[in-house]
Parts: structure tokens; sequence; C-alpha cells
């Protein structure tokens, strides 16, 4: 039962990098759809980390890392589904950020 923190620990850290760190911008739907997005990617997230986990057993590296690899690495389209299915949608912005603030061009 003690490995089901590794993922749910790394979960919020993933979608605080990806969310906030990336050029992705959440259009459409208030805060609550987007709260209730961000729930579902985490469900989705735990879901597949928990099948792959099942399939490929207990052991530590079989069974730990390489699940946890696979999902971070599926994230994006996780986050893509989670937030689709209450109707926001998740767009790349350009490079350059595109959504002003202080990081754009000057």
């Amino acid at each position: 039962m003690l490995q089901w923190l590794i993922p749910i620990s790394l979960v919020w850290i993933i979608a605080a990098v990806y969310l906030g760190g990336t050029s992705v911008d959440l259009s459409g739907g208030g805060g609550v759809r987007q709260l209730v997005g961000l729930v579902l990617t985490v469900a989705l997230f735990l879901a597949v980390w928990g099948g792959l986990h099942a399939i490929l057993g207990e052991s530590v590296v079989v069974g730990l890392v390489i699940p946890t690899v696979i999902a971070i690495l599926v994230f994006p389209a996780l986050a893509w589904l989670g937030f689709k299915l209450v109707g926001v949608h998740l767009r790349r912005l350009p490079a350059g950020g595109g959504g002003g603030g202080a990081g754009g061009a000057h």
C-alpha cells in the first residue's frame, strides 16, 4: 500500500510543472470546471499508474519505476483528456508565451 505514495506525491508536482511551467493555456470553463478537470487528470494518472503497476508486478524496478515513468510521459495526453471531459481546452502557446506578462518579448 505504501507504493501508492509515489504516484500520489508525484502527480501534483508533474501537474504543477506541466500546467504552470510550460506553454499550455487553459481556455473555456470557469474555475470550478478547471478544478474538476484537474481532479479528473489526477484520477486518470493514478488509474494509468495503478493499471501498469498491477500488470507489471510488485518488484521495485519493474513494478514502481516503469509505471511511474510511463505515466509521466503520457501526462500531457491525460491532462488533455481530463480537461476535455469537462469542456476545458488545453492549447499550446507560441514559443514566446503569447499570453503577455513578464516573460514575453520586448
